[in-house]
């Protein structure tokens, strides 16, 4: 099979830029995506927010130890996201998610 190119006309694209949490683990979201969250206005770039979802494991190895940082063995794990729920501002500890109405916290 010949190499086809992947170059899209699509405007949006974006440069690789370097990552410091590792390539995979930024979402992006489309308007449609947005909307059934409720998001209507795009709260503030920087803006802290708490994510809960349920995903799917697509992918699941393990491997002998090769970098040699540590013993054992690596695991990796592919996941696709299924459902998420996005909340905006101060993220709420896992006691007070559970418990909203208390007063001890």
């Amino acid at each position: 099979m010949a190499l086809v190119s992947m170059k899209t006309e699509d405007s949006g694209v974006e440069a690789y830029e370097p990552n410091p949490y590792g390539y995979g683990l930024r979402i992006r979201l489309n308007d449609d995506q947005c909307e059934a969250l409720g998001i209507t206005t795009p709260p503030a770039a920087g803006t802290k927010v708490t994510i809960s979802a349920a995903a799917f494991v697509c992918s699941a190895t393990q491997t002998t130890e090769q970098d040699g940082d540590d013993a054992g063995v690596d695991v990796f794990l592919e996941l696709q996201i299924t459902d998420m729920e996005l909340t905006a501002g101060a993220a709420q500890t896992d006691a007070r998610s559970l418990y909203p109405n208390s007063t001890l916290l």
